[in-house]
């Protein structure tokens, strides 16, 4: 019996939200990362890990939630953060996540 390859092309397709969105958004200061996160990501119940992408004049290209976890954990895999950032052909990351807190 005689094995024949069997290959499969897998598109990636990226999904693009409106412009309107983070686009015109730009990155001069911690201060803003920290603006656009707290905007997308501030108000979730469990723990998300956030990457945004930018080109080289700090503009927001795209926005991944590369994570979501639990309420105080979120596990974060390298390929799972860099594979957007590599189709954006993002020049800059920045990483965040929202700090959970509890009442005692």
């Amino acid at each position: 019996m005689k094995l024949t390859p069997i290959f499969e092309l897998v598109r990636i397709k990226q999904e693009i939200r409106g412009t309107s969105e983070f686009s015109s958004y730009r990155i001069a200061s911690p201060g803003d990362a920290q603006e656009l996160a707290v905007s997308f990501i501030a108000d979730e119940d469990r723990e998300v890990f956030l990457v945004m992408m930018l080109n080289t004049k700090y503009q927001v290209i795209g926005l991944q939630r590369a994570s979501m976890g639990s309420l105080s954990t979120s596990i974060v895999y390298p390929r799972d953060v860099m594979n957007s950032d590599i189709l954006n052909n993002a020049e800059s990351i920045i990483v965040s996540h929202q700090a959970t807190h509890t009442e005692s």
